[in-house]
């Protein structure tokens, strides 16, 4: 990814910020936000620098029912102390921060797929009973033929 010369301090901001939370040789078995908050550091919330994040659109311009209610930005970093993430939004081109956010991740496991058996012949609901689907032909005792839908 190429960066403009404006995200620079952000990407420099969240590799400090990654930096913080992980493990040094600095500090034997533990990190350095471990020794200076007292706690382990939840890292479960991390993503890839300009990650695809959707914000919840809000202010003066209240979007019209029928349109979009969140856009797509990039993932920049997250602000400290609160839980918010710091995302570029290319249409302003600004660095904005918003607790309103979502990450729409793919599945990381793939579900195996179904087997659907298909019966060409065969009846559903709703369907009438004609054509070649389970007909009998009986006899009459005159000798005329007349189908029975089974």
């Amino acid at each position: 990814m190429s960066l403009s010369g404006y995200l620079w301090e952000e990407a420099t901001a969240y590799a400090a910020y990654l930096q913080n939370r992980s493990y040094t040789s600095a500090v034997k078995g533990s990190t350095l936000y471990q020794k200076w908050h007292g706690k382990q550091p939840n890292v479960a919330h991390l993503c890839k620098f300009g990650a695809p994040v959707w914000v919840l659109l809000q202010g003066q311009k209240v979007p019209q029912k029928m349109l979009p209610k969140s856009q797509h930005c990039s993932l920049v970093g997250f602000d400290n102390g609160s839980k918010s993430v710091i995302y570029y939004n290319p249409e302003m081109q600004k660095v904005l921060t918003s607790q309103n956010f979502r990450f729409l991740n793919p599945p990381t496991t793939q579900t195996p797929l179904e087997e659907i058996e298909i019966h060409p012949n065969t009846l559903h609901e709703g369907e009438l009973g004609t054509g070649t689907q389970n007909t009998r032909i009986t006899q009459g005792t005159e000798g005329s033929t007349q189908e029975d839908a089974a």
